[in-house]
């Protein structure tokens, strides 16, 4: 295979959130590896940004992928803009239809259905790269306000605003300084940590850390969710403390996600081995591609095998979601897009969903999605979003 081509069996599954580990590497890759893989997949998945578009149930998915596989190839010198934008708009119907509800679905827009792009005056925006780094001082630096061309650089750490990441400097210290990171709702920010652990913030969060590891442990303080790439150092282990619990790790991947709002705790592992223990629980160890579960005022954690990518897909710039509730949908669109999201009938909450989309879309993007997929509609007044039941 071409180092620039992917089967597309793996777009088919990284639509549908269905990629095993493996997959989610060749996939990932791929993504990295030009910047217009990353445009082409997501037009591919902007099948909603077509108002006309109908498919029949007996749509022929092989054939039609053999047609687009020889029309690439073939075209691909000639670059025939015009052309190619209505076929990856075909394709990208073609792969919703396999996305939503795990098999081919007939998308055909209600003519009564106010566009939902005539209700939104345009104010709100997807997440972008925002962070607040509060210093032992009493110091608050504000990397909104931070020249974009120029790094911030001080002692200890360095801003790189354009690649969206704090680096901390490994140096010796004799006592520890803690710093505490900042990811106001709608933002999202990367830090190295001095022993090179990188971490991967997401909306609404709160990361405290040392600004040098100093005695026989690494340990962070967390509020909100994050992906750690953790350096192994069987002699310090690393810790994110969480007030349900502490999550032990000796060099591996996972996600851990603690909003108070939302009442749980979840760590997710992608690689290696973790432990959770808190104080009613001994240490209770994860095998990859589980994840550990404990929901407030219970004294004992779940643990259960889940898709894995599902839960990190976020730091890779995408809602993934499968046979999950509107309920939790939502609360990550409300970090991620600065919005209020109520139910006008609490039965709502309990609509399950399925799908892959841009986190970098626009918020109509998303709510077409949900009102092709099932007999609701959304009433939009300013910051406030409405879930509706369309009254037939």
């Amino acid at each position: 295979m071409e180092k620039n081509s992917i089967r597309w069996e793996v777009l088919l599954k990284s639509v549908r959130g269905t990629l095993s580990s493996e997959e989610e590497i060749i996939f990932q890759k791929w993504l990295a590896r030009d910047i217009r893989h990353k445009a082409y997949y997501e037009k591919m998945c902007r099948v909603w940004s077509s108002d006309n578009t109908t498919y029949d149930l007996h749509t022929d998915v092989a054939e039609m992928i053999v047609r687009f596989d020889d029309y690439v190839r073939n075209k691909r010198k000639a670059r025939h803009r015009k052309i190619l934008r209505n076929i990856y708009r075909s394709v990208a119907c073609l792969l919703i239809l396999l996305t939503v509800g795990g098999g081919l679905m007939l998308l055909k827009k209600d003519k009564q259905e106010i566009e939902t792009a005539n209700r939104i005056a345009g104010s709100i925006l997807p997440g972008q790269g925002k962070a607040i780094i509060l210093l032992p001082n009493g110091e608050k630096i504000d990397i909104a306000s931070l020249s974009d061309s120029l790094s911030y650089r001080t002692a200890g750490f360095t801003v790189e605003k354009d690649s969206g990441i704090i680096r901390y400097m490994k140096r010796q210290q004799a006592r520890t300084d803690y710093h505490t990171i900042v990811i106001p709702i709608g933002g999202e920010y990367q830090v190295k940590l001095s022993d090179g652990t990188m971490v991967w913030l997401n909306s609404d969060s709160r990361l405290k850390i040392p600004t040098a590891f100093v005695g026989n442990e690494r340990r962070v303080f967390l509020s909100g969710e994050a992906y750690f790439d953790v350096v192994k150092n069987d002699r310090k282990p690393f810790i994110v403390e969480t007030d349900l619990g502490n999550i032990k790790v000796y060099g591996t991947e996972f996600n851990v996600k603690r909003y108070s709002g939302d009442r749980q705790l979840k760590a997710t592992l992608v690689e290696g081995s973790i432990g959770f223990s808190n104080d009613q629980v001994a240490e209770l160890k994860l095998q990859p591609g589980y994840q550990l579960s404990l929901i407030e005022g219970i004294s004992e954690p779940t643990v259960e095998k889940v898709k894995v990518y599902n839960e990190i897909a976020w730091k890779d710039q995408r809602f993934c979601f499968e046979n999950r509730t509107l309920e939790s949908i939502v609360r990550d669109m409300e970090r991620w897009y600065n919005v209020k999201i109520v139910f006008e009938d609490p039965v709502l909450k309990q609509l399950q969903f399925s799908g892959s989309l841009s986190r970098y879309g626009e918020i109509e993007t998303l709510l077409h999605f949900f009102e092709e997929s099932a007999d609701i509609t959304f009433e939009v007044d300013n910051h406030t979003i409405t879930v509706k039941k369309i009254k037939k």
